[in-house]
């Protein structure tokens, strides 16, 4: 009679755990389908009166740009969200998949859509020192070790001739499909619209397989090691192979969202490998939430977007400072005192 009493009662949380894993407690099925009707008016609405532009072309080249920082915060999400290390290094693997892309389509001549596999297996290569390092150690060395991994790619990267040096890869061609490139399909009202689709359908897809990573065997295990690493070694957990595994996933979706950036920005430059861009990756988890598929791609849009809503400010308040810098310190300081674990993060996992 107790066992299934505490069964029943475990009923409306269990469900409840579910439907918060998306966003506003909706099904992941809703909440795809909402997402695809915004996006498809946010592309098509400037179709509806040709010749009047609704929304700005460099509105949807923000929102093509939040889309990628987006796969990179899932990315990150699995390091250093569901195996609760913390890491300022995934700027290397972000990196690492720009610059494998720009290498093989400027001096290879090799297609864009072979390139990302190519810079996923070398992210995934790249991840395996750092990851047998990262189990020789906890707690703030791991930052360290992320920190300087990710500088000493960098300065490879300036000091390579190869790659450019300090000016990097330029002329990187504009994926294409069927032949036509991105930024020229007929039937879509600007040149961003494409990239805004595919990089959707990426960060859905990714959405779909991160929840299916998170609540399966492997999901338990990543939940078993954050919360106690002695406790799940004991338990028979490989706690050494989940955590290299969890930092392989999360430097090639890294090594994805770079691919893309190389391909929409037609550049790539060692700024990519820098501890700038890995603070901002991991912030966006710290905005949106760590464990939460919402609050990676909100953190992102957050980190896109009100930098360049600031930037207009200053514009028409003529300051001689940018007010980004000083909001971004507010939102960190406001958020860690009353929502520490982000905007969507959840206080019981």
């Amino acid at each position: 009679m107790s066992e299934n009493t505490v069964k029943i009662k475990s009923l409306p949380s269990e469900k409840k755990r579910k439907e918060t894993d998306w966003l506003f407690g909706m099904s992941g099925k809703a909440t795809f389908i909402a997402a695809f009707a915004a996006i498809l008016i946010f592309c098509f609405l400037d179709a509806v009166h040709p010749g009047k532009a609704w929304i700005p072309n460099y509105v949807k080249y923000v929102a093509a740009c939040a889309l990628i920082y987006a796969i990179a915060g899932i990315g990150i999400n699995f390091h250093s969200g569901y195996i609760g290390e913390t890491s300022l290094g995934h700027a290397a693997f972000y990196g690492i998949g720009a610059y494998v892309t720009g290498f093989l389509t400027t001096r290879a001549d090799m297609n864009f859509w072979l390139t990302i596999p190519i810079g996923m297996i070398f992210a995934a290569i790249c991840a395996l020192p750092v990851g047998w390092a990262g189990t020789r150690v906890r707690g703030s060395f791991m930052v360290v070790i992320t920190y300087g991994y990710s500088e000493i790619l960098r300065y490879i990267a300036i000091n390579s001739l190869t790659l450019g040096g300090t000016s990097g890869i330029s002329g990187i061609p504009t994926p294409t499909i069927l032949g036509v490139k991105l930024t020229k399909i007929s039937f879509l009202p600007s040149n961003k619209d494409g990239f805004i689709l595919i990089l959707f359908f990426i960060v859905a897809f990714l959405g779909f397989f991160t929840w299916r990573i998170v609540h399966s065997r492997v999901g338990y295990a990543f939940a078993a090691i954050r919360e106690d690493s002695i406790a799940a070694t004991a338990m028979g957990i490989n706690v050494k192979g989940y955590k290299i595994l969890a930092l392989i996933l999360s430097a090639v979706i890294c090594s994805l969202a770079g691919s893309f950036y190389a391909g929409f920005s037609n550049f790539v430059a060692p700024d990519l490998l820098s501890a700038t861009l890995s603070i901002t990756i991991f912030t966006i988890l710290v905005v949106g939430g760590r464990r939460t598929i919402p609050g990676a791609v909100l953190g992102a849009f957050i980190i896109v977007i009100f930098p360049e809503l600031l930037r207009m400010v200053q514009e028409i308040l003529h300051l001689s400072f940018d007010p980004w810098y000083i909001l971004y310190g507010v939102l960190l300081v406001v958020i860690m005192r009353f929502k520490p674990e982000g905007i969507f993060g959840r206080k019981d996992n």
